[in-house]
């Protein structure tokens, strides 16, 4: 999760790595051919994003709040390949997780990060503090970032969150 998962005290979580939101456009729009995007510009255009719950949308939020900006949202998805389709159909520009657009070098979008607009967002790992935990779970969490080791996730669960450091 990206979101805030401190408010569940029967909750472990642990960061597994960061990333930022990017701007998908069509090849032809303005902005793409544009050097510096600033959030100004992208609060003029039609935009294709995040339904407020899911994928770190609380800090595109906040990003245009700090600059008194209300963002023309024409459509909230939970998937990015939803937000990627209909950029392709002309509805507006998109923005969207980073690694929703690896791997799509080539193709019909452009992708422009917003990391220095909108913040970094840190993924993170929770785990039920009491749950015995098989070995394939500390295998998957160290596939999600390899400073998640079974040593360090079990100092996390028996202790409080302050008590490891990565």
């Amino acid at each position: 999760a990206t979101e805030s998962l401190a408010d569940y005290p029967e909750l472990v979580t642990l960061p597994c790595y960061e990333w930022q939101h990017v701007l998908v456009l069509p090849h032809g729009h303005p902005l793409a051919q544009k050097e510096r995007i600033g959030i100004d510009d992208i609060a003029h255009e039609p935009l294709i994003t995040y339904h407020p719950s899911f994928t770190g949308r609380g800090k595109i939020d906040a990003a245009f709040a700090a600059r008194r900006l209300q963002p023309r949202i024409v459509l909230e998805a939970i998937d990015s390949d939803v937000i990627k389709t209909y950029v392709r159909l002309g509805l507006g520009i998109g923005i969207v997780a980073e690694m929703a657009v690896q791997g799509d070098a080539g193709g019909d979008l452009v992708a422009r990060p917003l990391g220095q607009l909108l913040g970094h967002n840190v993924a993170r790992i929770a785990l039920k503090r009491s749950a015995y935990l098989r070995d394939f779970v500390y295998h998957f969490a160290s596939l999600l970032s390899d400073r998640l080791d079974k040593a360090l996730i079990l100092k996390a669960m028996s202790g409080q969150p302050h008590d490891y450091e990565l």
